[in-house]
């Protein structure tokens, strides 16, 4: 759950002086930010140098390619000869000075299709669609300030024209009729499972170093959580920030961390949703390729391990742009996108349809958008994917004394919904829903300390209770394993159920 973060970032001025750059000690006329500003990495790859002087760079010693999909950011730019260079930051960590053409200079990207499900009741927001715009210099702009043709669309499809300064992108909506696409609420629940009790709110407690006792250090011991035949150990004990820390960041797009909120693990490619505030409904999605990233404790340290094996895990860490999520609990995955439905969770129930955003895992923007609505009166805040044509929802609330459980199966760019089961009972009394997650045939549905396993069919199976005091943030199953993340400090954990 989302957690208020103290310290709002205020963008800095931007500050115009002169500064030695290079080993000659030449001076050259340079700009510098009192905080950090976004850069958005383009297509091609570019040397990075050490130095820079008036007559241009020196001290080539990699390349852009290990880099280009992190978080990308800078103080200073430097006019030379040669045009001019920025000093990038990337995942926090200083790197060296690029070429300011290796930035996505006056571009706007946005996902290449919308597909609305017809709705007089909801108005889709057009800028939920953009990934990132850039200004001349290759520098993130707040999506906000992006002109747009049209704020916002419901029930007659359209093309939104969007533009800033010289850059400019278009999006196709298409509005389809979702007359066969909602289902009815018509399963009878199977018997539950005791009403238990937890804490409500935030996490009441952290990982050993997560606290100002320790400083925030990075962990050195891993964890054992066992409960009723399930056993989840510590896979990897993620970076605090994955960009630089609290009030460095410009913009709003900066900062990466600290709070999760979602996840997914498919292929071994676990992704993300991080925020920095609890009443944003945009972040970013920071993917690790847990494939060569073996490490439980490494990654922690990305602003101080050797250069060597920065860069390896650069090269195996992605970053999205500061895009649209919605709460951003529920996740899932294939073997070539992430998906997230992005729900509003301050809404508790009514008439509004809901986004699926397809993101490509390759270079983590946005490809699609669809809207969705499951049945009438049903706005459901808990979901997962299953491939690239299935998503399973979660639907409950106080009117409702039962869980329900649907099913949506694209066709096209249709999302049909069926009921597939229900349990009776409130499960947690007085917790909401941390997670959710299927596999091999079972619900896995979380709490703060409480994790329940249901059939397909809504009949309950397991009860699994531990005693951390941090809030879970989300679940994913993957064959038989379930991949459970904690908060404070966010900790991926695995294991077999």
């Amino acid at each position: 759950m989302k957690k208020s973060i103290k310290g709002i970032v205020i963008a800095g001025a931007v500050l115009t002086s002169l500064f030695t750059v290079g080993a000659q000690a030449q001076h050259v006329n340079a700009k510098s930010y009192s905080k950090a500003v976004t850069k958005i990495a383009g297509t091609k790859n570019y040397p990075i140098y050490h130095k820079v002087t008036k007559n241009g760079p020196s001290g080539k010693f990699t390349s852009t390619s290990y880099f280009k999909y992190g978080q990308i950011q800078s103080k200073q730019y430097v006019s030379t000869k040669k045009g001019n260079f920025w000093n990038i930051i990337v995942d926090g960590r200083p790197v060296g000075w690029v070429s300011e053409n290796c930035f996505a200079r006056n571009t706007i990207s946005v996902a290449n299709d919308v597909s609305l499900v017809k709705n007089s009741d909801y108005s889709f927001n057009t800028r939920d669609a953009i990934n990132y715009a850039t200004d001349s210099h290759g520098t993130a702009i707040d999506p906000d300030r992006v002109q747009v043709s049209q704020a916002s669309v419901s029930t007659k499809a359209t093309t939104v024209n969007y533009s800033y300064g010289k850059a400019k992108a278009s999006v196709n909506i298409d509005v389809r009729s979702g007359n066969d696409e909602m289902g009815e609420a018509n399963v009878t629940p199977k018997s539950g499972f005791k009403t238990t009790t937890t804490w409500n709110g935030g996490s009441k407690g952290s990982s050993r170093n997560w606290n100002a006792a320790h400083h925030y250090t990075s962990e050195t011991t891993s964890n054992t959580f066992k409960s009723n035949g399930l056993t989840l150990r510590t896979r990897l004990f993620q970076p605090r920030f994955v960009s630089l820390g609290y009030g460095q960041s410009a913009d709003k797009m900066g900062q990466v961390g600290v709070i999760p909120e979602g996840m997914t693990v498919n292929g071994g490619i676990f992704a993300t949703s991080m925020f920095t505030s609890s009443s944003d409904q945009h972040g970013h999605i920071v993917s690790y390729n847990l494939n060569t990233i073996k490490s439980k404790y490494a990654v922690q340290n990305l602003t101080t391990m050797n250069w060597s094996t920065f860069k390896s895990y650069a090269n195996n860490i992605k970053v999205s742009p500061y895009i649209k999520l919605g709460h951003g609990q529920s996740l899932g995955s294939s073997s070539d996108y992430i998906y997230v439905m992005a729900n509003d969770n301050n809404y508790n129930n009514g008439p509004r349809s809901e986004e699926i955003i397809q993101i490509r895992k390759s270079d983590m923007k946005i490809n699609k958008i669809w809207t969705f609505r499951i049945a009438e009166n049903r706005y459901i805040h808990n979901a997962t994917f299953v491939g690239d044509n299935t998503m399973y929802a979660l639907f409950h609330n106080g009117g409702h004394n039962h869980y329900e459980y649907w099913k949506l199966t694209r066709n096209g760019d249709s999302w049909k919904a069926t009921e597939v089961g229900a349990t009776a009972g409130s499960f947690v009394s007085n917790s909401p829903v941390q997670g959710f997650a299927y596999g091999n045939g079972s619900f896995f549905i979380g709490f703060n300390d409480n994790i329940f396993k249901v059939s397909e069919n809504g009949a309950a199976q397991k009860h699994y209770r531990f005693n951390t005091g941090r809030e879970i943030e989300g679940l994913s199953a993957n064959g038989s394993d379930l991949y459970v993340q904690f908060a404070q400090r966010a900790e991926l954990t695995q294991g077999r159920f």
